[in-house]
């Protein structure tokens, strides 16, 4: 489907012995992968039939469509964003931690846009689908709309109940704050270093700043702060002006979800594991993250009945939580439920009880199983899909993502830097007579650079470059006895062809001018003069 059209040409001419053109090897492209995706035009048309087949297939399912409240004279309405919440995902959620990723990622093909997704977490820490929407941009309103669809499904009543993490966007932020305010909002701790290397780069600061992030305790984290204001104080005035730390870090994190994460790696994996449909259209593209969640709930729903042990397999490597009757033992006084597993184990022995029993229901394979049990069921080909009374749909209005645009390359920005050095260093190089042929000067080094610049500060942009006159030939010559060519250029001399000569020898090419001894450099042993053997013969000769 991604065959460039000359292979396309060549392929045809190699078994078919026949020449077509770049134009009809375009059109047969786009055809064939018509025939294999779907046409991107005629499935916003049927829009409303795969709806009502997903309602009727999927019971307490959500598909909520939105669409232009204008349309053109004889035209049907255009489609604007599509939400999707399946019902057995719905029962599935209810037996995860409350808490939920919250990312976005583009969709390419005719019509591009944005994938919001809303992602739990399982027993075994893995991900579990909630719900997905397509919209036209990721922006405060479509993040907004999304979350309070999102409410409404999962029947988010206690608010602080719940914690969400988010990649820290500003859309996505704000709009948490409308809908959910009173719920957690942790942010990524890897998108936050993102930024804060563009600044402070190095791995001792990024090994300080994550052990900021992963402090457990209060004390631990003023701790890790002072160490990074002894070793960089610009870095720790970085983290100063950083969101609070009850946004990323773990003393500061809500110890009823049972859950430490301060990485958005829930969605990322969700992104990763639906790349192929996001290049798809729009039907297509719903159907095939679908069918993957349905495969993927089924395979992991068989390695888990497979598995000895009653608690997940991750959760034997992450630190155990556990529940006693006495809040002491609880260690509720550090604002941590999280214990080392060899001093959790050993206290519960010397108690002579059995470790599974104490951790809590989130780890348990019974639970697992129970929310893997909510599986997906299979719909049937679009001849059968019902039929529906809404207008037919005509494809979204293109619409600019939001983002800078890209930047030139960054050799043309260095290529223009050099030449503004250039010009800040040109009252210097006006005193030399021009040269009529003499490559470029190979660049000084930082340090000579840094002098000439401290001799020479460059004026403020706002100030007009001084025009700097050139020395008239005619009275140059008059005044010194040499002859100027009708350019203005006197003609090179030895020395001036030694120094090209020169210039050329440092930069590995081929010097254009035979002065004196020089033969140039046409091998690895050749030098500015003859051989030893041949000045040795010539001596003797003499």
């Amino acid at each position: 489907m991604n065959i460039p059209v000359h292979a396309l040409r060549q392929t045809v001419h190699e078994e078919y012995k026949i020449q077509i053109s770049k134009t009809i090897a375009r059109n047969a492209r786009g055809i064939a992968v018509d025939r294999i995706k779907g046409c991107a035009v005629e499935q916003y048309k049927h829009i409303w039939e795969y709806c009502e087949e997903i309602k009727k297939t999927h019971t307490n399912s959500t598909m909520v469509v939105e669409f232009t409240p204008f349309r053109d004279p004889g035209s049907n309405p255009r489609f604007m964003r599509l939400y999707c919440c399946l019902g057995a995902l719905k029962e599935g959620f209810k037996m995860c931690r409350p808490v939920i990723g919250l990312d976005g990622c583009h969709i390419k093909g005719p019509y591009p846009g944005q994938l919001l997704s809303a992602v739990a977490v399982d027993p075994n820490n893995g991900w579990w689908p909630i719900a997905w929407a397509i919209v036209e941009k990721e922006a405060t309103i479509q993040w907004k709309w999304f979350l309070q669809l999102l409410q409404a499904d999962l029947e988010i009543d206690n608010q602080c109940h719940y914690t969400f993490i988010s990649d820290q966007q500003k859309g996505l932020d704000r709009a948490l704050s409308e809908v959910l305010p009173n719920s957690e909002h942790r942010y990524c701790v890897q998108h936050m270093y993102q930024n804060f290397k563009k600044k402070h780069p190095g791995k001792a600061l990024k090994g300080m700043l994550w052990a900021i992030a992963r402090s457990s305790t209060i004390e631990m984290y003023k701790k890790a702060v002072e160490d990074l204001k002894e070793y960089d104080n610009e870095a720790y005035k970085w983290v100063e002006k950083a969101p609070h730390p009850m946004h990323w870090c773990k003393a500061y994190f809500s110890p009823h979800t049972k859950c430490d994460m301060i990485v958005n790696n829930l969605c990322e994996s969700f992104n990763s594991h639906i790349l192929e449909a996001r290049d798809k259209p729009i039907i297509s593209c719903l159907e095939n993250i679908r069918e993957l969640m349905m495969e993927r709930i089924q395979k992991r729903k068989a390695a888990m009945t497979r598995y000895p042990h009653s608690t997940g397999k991750r959760s034997k490597k992450f630190p155990v939580c556990c529940e006693f009757e006495n809040e002491e033992l609880h260690l509720s006084n550090l604002g941590i439920i999280w214990l080392p597993c060899t001093h959790a184990i050993a206290a519960i022995k010397q108690t002579e009880d059995d470790p599974h029993e104490m951790i809590v229901e989130y780890y348990y394979k019974s639970l697992f199983l129970q929310i893997y049990n909510n599986v997906l069921q299979p719909i049937s080909s679009q001849v059968l899909w019902p039929e529906s009374s809404m207008l037919q749909l005509d494809p979204p209005i293109p619409t600019v993502q939001p983002g800078r645009p890209k930047k030139v390359s960054r050799r043309k920005q260095q290529a223009k830097v050099v030449q503004s050095q250039g010009i800040e260093t040109q009252g210097l190089q006006q005193q030399e007579t021009p040269l009529a042929s003499q490559p470029s000067q190979p660049i000084a080094s930082a340090t000579q650079q840094s002098d000439l610049m401290s001799q020479h500060p460059t004026p403020p942009l706002q100030q007009p470059i001084p025009v700097v006159q050139q020395p008239d030939p005619a009275a140059t010559s008059s005044r010194s006895g040499m002859k100027f060519n009708r350019n203005g250029k006197r003609p090179l001399t030895d020395a001036d062809k030694g120094m090209i000569n020169a210039n050329y020898a440092y930069l590995g090419k081929e010097p254009p001018f035979k002065v004196g001894r020089w033969r140039g450099r046409r091998g690895a042993n050749a030098g500015r003069s003859r051989s030893r053997s041949t000045r040795g013969r010539s001596a003797g000769a003499s």
